[in-house]
């Protein structure tokens, strides 16, 4: 089995984070026939992804021993 440490899950995070605010910047840009509107609110997985990002980001210069003065 893969063994994944902190490290390696913290920048899947990053990365996962990093993809949701990708994804939801293309559904929200993307040309729509009629007006419809989508079944799922790109704004909030937007700011989630955003926000999961930047927490995972802190995480890793945490553990690359970037500390606070």
């Amino acid at each position: 089995m893969f063994a994944c440490s902190e490290t390696c899950l913290t920048a899947l995070g990053m990365a996962a984070g990093a993809a949701l605010v990708a994804w939801a910047g293309w559904r929200e840009n993307r040309w729509r026939k009629h007006h419809d509107m989508p079944l799922i609110p790109t704004t909030p997985v937007m700011f989630f992804g955003a926000v999961m990002a930047l927490m995972a980001l802190a995480h890793l210069l945490t553990l690359a021993g970037i500390h606070k003065p």
